[in-house]
């Protein structure tokens, strides 16, 4: 969820989930329906996604006639689904994943592919060997790797006579220009600046821009640092000094991507997925990378490709996994406008950068330049841990009810407890 407010499963939901697919997995027999020897490949999303992973998996088939792989399309409850999969014995051979790859991989659920992509750092870029390296191995192949850009509606800039933004800005200029962008009528904001909320990818950002953590090099929990607490004030003060942001009682229906289509807001930090959804939008807009704070550090929309570690095909698994990770492999995703792939020499390709779908004529390049500005976030085991405790601390200081002193040090402690440092 990319907004203020955060779904969670209930308990009874995944029990009903884990009954129904031990008993869907039974009548199919052997691997989830899958043929003896085909191997079965695990993905989440919407029809675009399964359309662009099966042309790559045809791809694959020229190349590896003698290995067949079948889609399996999970739309929802993907993680529940995946450990019942595994509790069954019938896990996936290869495995979508994201941000909770190391709680597979602490697990022992993944295969250790790092003799298999000797070269990642060189090929996908250190963020994503950070990304995917826990204890020293790497347990995922980067597959898709869209860092974060700034999308601007280019009336509003222009109409304020404020200058585009840029990597060039830093936060003084951030906050300079916001204010030229904001718009008032008896006293009601009617157009912000901008719009934020407690997903990490924002609050990260501010935190490693200013030079602070979430855990040191340790491993400790370092949440309520100064270098954080002045990020965050910084922020907070967005919202209530400035007023550039509009706080959460003001956006209750809403969020940052829906606000900023509707033309509400001058600038949105998301990722690749709002250029399909702004198809329609009735004003100009641009791209441009991230503003940068006495560091650059730019987010990153992640996801890979796994091996499990009970496939009884592993090295085929590998061979596919490879293949689909090639340029070659990440080709139908660039060409398709469904994301930037995360091989590099993919991305730098002209089938992305001067994408046919492309009609606006977005400046895809700030993606790709973004590259080199990206951070890992502290994808450990504990990963989903340390998102809520930050989000329950900082719960009552985002609503203006606490200071932000006050809510770092909760989570500072939640997380003390959790991870037992």
């Amino acid at each position: 969820m990319r907004s203020w407010k955060k779904k969670g499963l209930t308990a009874i939901l995944a029990v009903l989930a884990s009954v129904s697919m031990v008993s869907s997995l039974a009548a199919c027999g052997g691997s989830n329906g899958a043929g003896k020897d085909e191997l079965v490949l695990t993905i989440w999303g919407g029809d675009i996604d399964k359309r662009v992973m099966q042309k790559r998996l045809s791809l694959a088939k020229k190349k590896y006639p003698n290995i067949p792989v079948k889609l399996q399309y999970i739309a929802k409850d993907y993680d529940t689904k995946i450990q019942t999969m595994f509790s069954g014995g019938t896990p996936p051979d290869i495995l979508e994943m994201a941000d909770n790859i190391n709680a597979y991989s602490s697990r022992g659920q993944l295969a250790d592919l790092t003799s298999d992509f000797p070269n990642v750092a060189r090929d996908y870029g250190k963020t994503n060997q950070k990304i995917y390296t826990y204890k020293g191995k790497l347990y995922g192949a980067p597959d898709r790797a869209a860092p974060a850009v700034i999308f601007y509606n280019k009336d509003i800039f222009d109409a304020a006579g404020v200058e585009y933004p840029s990597e060039k800005w830093d936060w003084n200029t951030f906050l300079t220009n916001a204010q030229k962008l904001v718009k008032r009528e008896n006293g009601k904001t009617t157009q912000w600046a901008y719009c934020e909320g407690d997903w990490w990818a924002w609050y990260m950002t501010w935190i490693y821009q200013n030079g602070g953590r979430i855990l040191d090099k340790d491993g400790k929990p370092v949440v309520n640092s100064p270098e954080n607490v002045e990020a965050m004030q910084f922020y907070q003060d967005l919202m209530y000094k400035y007023e550039v942001i509009p706080k959460p009682q003001e956006i209750t229906d809403s969020g940052a991507d829906p606000l900023f289509a509707q033309g509400k807001t001058a600038m949105n930090v998301t990722g690749f997925w709002d250029i399909s959804s702004l198809k329609d939008a009735k004003f100009n807009w641009g791209v441009a990378p991230l503003w940068h704070g006495k560091k650059t550090a730019v987010p990153m929309f992640f996801n890979a490709l796994t091996v499990s570690s009970q496939s009884k095909h592993k090295d085929d698994a590998i061979k596919i996994v490879k293949y689909l990770t090639s340029k070659e492999g990440q080709r139908p995703i660039a060409e398709s406008g469904l994301d930037m792939p995360a091989n590099l020499a993919a991305a730098k390709d002209k089938s992305f950068t001067q994408a046919s779908w492309n009609k606006n004529g977005l400046d895809l390049t700030a993606f790709t330049r973004s590259t080199s500005m990206t951070y890992a976030p502290p994808l450990t085991p504990e990963w989903s841990q340390i998102t809520k405790a930050m989000s329950d601390g900082m719960s009552q200081t985002w609503n203006g009810k606490q200071d932000v002193k006050t809510g770092l040090d909760k989570a500072q402690k939640t997380l003390e407890q959790a991870l037992n440092k």
